[in-house]
């Protein structure tokens, strides 16, 4: 049987493509559900994970196949930050732990739109503060402990966490993939990536955009009503909580994309030049396994 695959995002970067429209249609897998991902591996107490207990679930319905796992929430939230890199670091050793011969897949992307898409998302869950707060260029607190549930920018260093799965699986069992690179030929990109990971290429694939970067005017109109609704994300400022708003005002941002073509959300020029220097020197340290002349070209803070 052929190593099992473990496809850990990073978030943004067409992980529900690959969940949705690539692995869902492999025939010789067994891909684990979402669901059994949460309840079984992810959100698990310390004191109730067992490896032996989740191997011996995984292995009737896997049989013979080939397993993976496809889940961006194994490197971390996006509402959340889920602490300072303790959570990313625990789902690395349970994945170890469960399936320590794995191939390991990591796409990274530029942390300039990724970030943007990280606050759009943050703004669709419910959010309403400026990109400032959000990414912590204006801390909101002066206690270590009061941010440290709250979206983290460490998560896009991306060299740390390579380094870490390198330190568990090897570097010859951990593959780095630029979003880009999907994103500017799907079709190509894809027959080289079952090529490498020895997979089937599958019929029929869809290369549709699954989640699509909101306007401007749908981010802001979405961020006001936010002030009038809980939302998903307790990150935030409201006034009152009027019920089924979020769901409404939810399907009008949706609708206003969908019908007008308004300009995407972009970062202010302060905001960019705050992540091209905050990102540059761990990104440096990415040349190690992506040649940095593509970095470059994708505009990666170097």
């Amino acid at each position: 049987m052929s190593a099992s695959i473990l496809h850990i995002g990073y978030p943004k970067t067409a992980t529900k493509w690959f969940q949705e429209e690539f692995y869902s249609k492999l025939t010789d897998i067994y891909f684990v559900r979402r669901a059994d991902v949460f309840k079984r591996l992810v959100f698990k107490d310390i004191f109730s994970f067992s490896p032996d207990q989740f191997k011996g679930w995984l292995t009737p319905y896997a049989g013979s196949k080939r397993v993976v796992i496809c889940d961006e929430i194994l490197v971390g939230g996006l509402d959340i930050g889920f602490g300072n890199g303790e959570f990313a670091k625990l789902m690395s050793e349970r994945l170890h732990k469960v399936l320590p011969d794995s191939q390991v897949v990591i796409f990274i992307r530029n942390q300039h739109t990724a970030l943007e898409s990280a606050y759009s998302h943050y703004i669709m869950a419910g959010g309403t503060y400026s990109p400032s707060r959000f990414l912590g260029i204006k801390p909101m607190f002066n206690k270590p402990f009061m941010r440290y549930h709250l979206f983290n920018p460490k998560l896009f260093d991306y060299s740390k966490l390579i380094e870490l799965y390198i330190t568990l699986f090897g570097k010859e069992k951990v593959h780095v993939f630029l979003y880009e690179d999907f994103a500017e030929n799907p079709e190509q990109f894809i027959a080289h990536f079952c090529s490498n990971l020895k997979l089937e290429l599958p019929e029929n694939l869809s290369y549709k955009r699954v989640n699509m970067r909101y306007s401007w005017l749908a981010l802001q109109k979405q961020r006001f009503l936010n002030r009038f609704t809980l939302g998903n994300t307790p990150f935030k400022q409201y006034f009152l909580n009027v019920p089924f708003l979020y769901r409404y005002s939810r399907q009008i941002t949706l609708a206003i994309d969908r019908h007008f073509s308004f300009p995407r959300f972009k970062f202010d020029r302060e905001v960019h030049i705050w992540i091209e220097s905050r990102f540059r020197e761990s990104n440096q340290s990415l040349s190690q396994w992506v040649d940095s002349e593509k970095l470059r070209h994708w505009g990666y803070p170097l």
